[in-house]
């Protein structure tokens, strides 16, 4: 591997990690926002921050034109993008609202498979030896993990595994997704478009606005740790790693869950959560131990090829 692939390799292997930290930051945060507010406007005012922030940061330097100057293939696999995420979001703040934040973000681990499935599937992706074994561990500690759900989980659990099915569908739009559009602009258009979505139907049904005034500060650390860091970092990811190695190392997310919830919830993780843990933080070590000779110089060639044409 050259060194320009080699630090390209490196950058996505940190940008993958950076977006599991974030993404577990923002699972907490958002349970302690749900105490005051329902899953629908948090929805809705996440996106409409982000756009914001995102908007004073970005358009002056890019120009809106640029933007939304997309290809055909592009708008169509951007709006594929935007509605799996909607469903997939609503789905998983309304399962996180109702268990632990913990138990969710390992439960929500189960769109990573999904995830590698359609990449093997639709992708042609090949996973070698060791990225068997780290996958195989990954989803051992996720198994592990599920045994601690108790009983009165039961529709948060339906709701958190339905979002995690659109997640990796997710997942598998954004690899396809990336190669049309620059990760910023498909952050960007995207949060956009779901603002105006999750807008349209809380409108629509006439739903309240209590509890909104109370968490301020949460909505707007969770815009920035979830729509712009973690996602943004998630498609840095893509453009640089396989689909099924961003995915399979996004399994680190639920450790960052526990130690966040531990400090800022106060709350212990259970000896199998633990136990499950252990073998989720091995096996995402061992993807980025892989060997060299992994076939990326050909997805990155690849990737080159599709954004050309």
């Amino acid at each position: 591997m050259s060194s320009a692939a080699d630090r390209s390799h490196r950058t996505g292997l940190l940008c993958a990690f950076t977006s599991s930290l974030g993404a577990g930051l923002a699972t907490v945060v958002g349970k302690w926002n749900l105490e005051a507010v329902s899953p629908l406007l948090l929805s809705c005012m996440i996106f409409t921050t982000s756009t914001i922030i995102l908007s004073v940061c970005y358009i002056p330097f890019r120009g809106l034109g640029k933007v939304f100057r997309l290809t055909r293939r592009g708008w169509f696999w951007m709006s594929m993008f935007t509605i799996s995420s909607w469903v997939a979001i609503l789905s998983f703040w309304s399962g996180v609202q109702r268990m632990d934040p913990s138990l969710a973000a390992f439960l929500n681990r189960t769109e990573v498979p999904i995830a590698i499935l359609l990449g093997i599937i639709f992708l042609k992706e090949r996973l070698t030896r060791k990225e068997v074994l780290g996958a195989v561990l990954s989803i051992t500690g996720i198994v592990i993990m599920k045994l601690t759900l108790r009983f009165e989980y039961a529709t948060g659990f339906w709701l958190v595994l339905l979002g995690s099915l659109f997640f990796g569908i997710t997942e598998f739009i954004s690899k396809i997704a990336v190669r049309h559009v620059e990760p910023v602009a498909l952050v960007y258009v995207r949060g956009l478009f779901l603002a105006a979505m999750f807008w349209a139907v809380f409108l629509g049904g006439g739903h309240s606005l209590e509890g909104l005034d109370r968490v301020w500060v949460g909505i707007i650390a969770l815009s920035i740790l979830g729509p712009i860091m973690s996602r943004m970092m998630y498609l840095f990811a893509l453009k640089r790693l396989k689909l099924s190695r961003v995915a399979v190392i996004s399994q680190s997310q639920p450790i960052f869950v526990i130690v966040t919830a531990l400090l800022v919830l106060g709350q212990l993780p259970t000896p199998r959560e633990m136990a499950g843990g252990l073998f989720v933080l091995v096996g995402s070590v061992l993807m980025i131990g892989i060997g060299r000779k992994s076939g990326f110089l050909t997805r990155i060639s690849q990737l080159g090829s599709g954004r050309r044409q």
